[in-house]
């Protein structure tokens, strides 16, 4: 919409859109600035979200690609009268993608002050998924030499030229000023906590409804809201417009947007999740909330050490919402964030449920698990646990207590009848390890369970071991009355012993 305003025409290649705006809002404005330089630029356009991948060569190259069609799309620039020898030859390498590194450092600015130059005004940049490269220069390890490009391509553009008219740079996450545009100190940043633009991001609930009844479904709004509406963007409540689109193309409630978007960070996080970020994720895929302070300036070497990081990402890149959006710049200000729709909860599901597929072995293996603890079969959870750690789990990763407690929080994950596990929850008159509810429909059919773990370092054989789970684990349970006031049709207390690739299963009704 911005290159379609702004960009003046080129006969033969760039399209005249004189009268495009002339019924719009913008053109009834009283204030006649802003129609003064509709068509009146030109105009660099780059959309990087394709631009991502696994090398730096590989991601340089998609750059360069990108880089080359804005070229080629402006080769009327290229002009014996108007240009050097020197400087057709790097027009020439630009836009065939054979420009060096260095060369590419410089496209952006050099790009702007020639048609600046042709056309004897400033020149507008506009470039969508900014951040497409950086994050998944971030994922495969890459991030510093990313950057380093990125701060001259930009700062040469952007900064200290007489070019410039304006620019706009939009992405999912943001790129805090210190990683990317330290060089620069007039860029303005909206977030999804501020007012200023939210209604552009979204469709709100009229613009969603108009739409619903322009196409003839506006008996499916409750369909269409359960599935993708729930954004919060300042104080606008938002749906997904690409879900909305395909929805109401097709009918069918399905998941869109996180079936095309990259997931990896949620991928990434549902991985590596500890025993509370397991449990906090398995909340958040059965409707809950979690409270977390959002710190929208976080950078990308905060992920790697700081867990709060990882909310403000998940955040921005939409997988979790909050209608706490007041004081957007404090930092320190807890807010109850939620999946916003089933479209984004089903990803949640799904992935937890491949993790405790992967950490079982197989989805039958699982399955056999899930059905002896539904039964209360001692014998039977140990012999599952007992293969599932023989063959599927590393022995490294099994160095704590915590890390069997994360692995028993998994792979309950989704257990058919019962809600997500929970992690070290008051109960009775102590904190449970694991506590497992029924659904409320299932409530007089399913017992609860409720689950004490330890690791006995020391324990010699297997009776040794079945010692602790009975005399310890599950004396503990019992003594604090773990599991008391569940709901469910019985309760079953659990004493679960480990010590390496060898466990322990005791339990007991009551």
């Amino acid at each position: 919409m911005l290159q379609c305003f702004f960009e003046c025409p080129v006969e033969g290649f760039v399209p005249n859109r004189h009268g495009l705006f002339d019924s719009l809002a913008i053109a009834e404005n009283d204030d006649p600035w802003y129609m003064e330089h509709n068509c009146m630029h030109p105009v660099i356009f780059l959309n990087l979200a394709s631009c991502g991948a696994d090398t730096i060569e590989g991601t340089m190259a998609k750059i360069a690609n990108a880089i080359a069609h804005e070229y080629t799309r402006h080769r009327y620039l290229y002009d014996e009268r108007r240009m050097f020898p020197q400087e057709l030859e790097l027009f020439r390498r630009l836009s065939t993608k054979t420009a060096r590194r260095g060369e590419l450092v410089d496209s952006l600015a050099w790009l702007s002050t020639l048609l600046a130059r042709y056309h004897s005004t400033q020149t507008v940049i506009l470039i969508d998924e900014y951040d497409t490269p950086v994050n998944d220069a971030h994922i495969n390890g890459f991030r510093h030499e990313m950057l380093d490009f990125y701060r001259t391509w930009l700062s040469d553009a952007l900064k200290g030229t007489v070019d410039l008219f304006c620019s706009a740079l939009t992405g999912v996450l943001r790129v805090s000023q210190e990683s990317i545009f330290s060089e620069i100190n007039n860029v303005r940043i909206d977030t999804t906590l501020d007012d200023d633009h939210a209604e552009a991001i979204g469709f709100t609930s009229a613009e969603a409804k108009a739409l619903a009844v322009y196409v003839g479904r506006a008996d499916r709004m409750d369909e269409m809201t359960a599935w993708y509406d729930g954004y919060r963007f300042g104080s606008t409540n938002v749906y997904n417009p690409w879900s909305v689109l395909n929805y109401l193309h097709s009918g069918v409630a399905q998941p869109y947007w996180t079936n095309t978007s990259r997931n990896g960070i949620v991928v990434d996080l549902v991985r590596r999740a500890d025993e509370v970020q397991t449990a906090e994720l398995a909340e958040l895929a059965s409707g809950g909330t979690v409270s977390k302070a959002l710190d929208l300036r976080t950078v990308f070497d905060d992920l790697s050490e700081n867990s709060g990081a990882v909310w403000a990402q998940l955040y921005q890149t939409g997988y979790v919402t909050t209608e706490d959006t007041g004081t957007p710049n404090d930092d320190m200000m807890p807010r109850r964030l939620h999946v916003p729709n089933l479209e984004v909860r089903r990803l949640y599901g799904k992935e937890l449920i491949a993790r405790a597929t992967h950490l079982a072995g197989s989805a039958q293996r699982l399955a056999m698990l899930h059905r002896a603890f539904t039964a209360a079969d001692a014998p039977a959870v140990q012999y599952a646990l007992r293969q599932i750690l023989l063959d599927s789990t590393s022995y490294h990763d099994l160095t704590s207590e915590a890390g069997y407690h994360v692995l028993l929080l998994a792979l309950l994950y989704a257990v058919p009848g019962y809600r997500p596990a929970t992690s070290d929850r008051e109960s009775g008159d102590g904190r449970c390890d694991v506590l497992l509810e029924p659904l409320p429909s299932e409530v007089t059919r399913l017992p609860a369970h409720a689950l004490e773990i330890k690791l006995d370092r020391n324990a010699t054989d297997d009776n040794a071991l079945y010692t602790c789970a009975r005399d310890v684990a599950l004396a503990q349970a019992k003594d604090l009355t773990y599991g008391h006031g569940l709901a469910g049709s019985g309760l079953v207390r659990w004493g679960i012993s480990f010590c390496g690739k060898r466990v322990a299963v005791t339990c007991e009704r009551s």
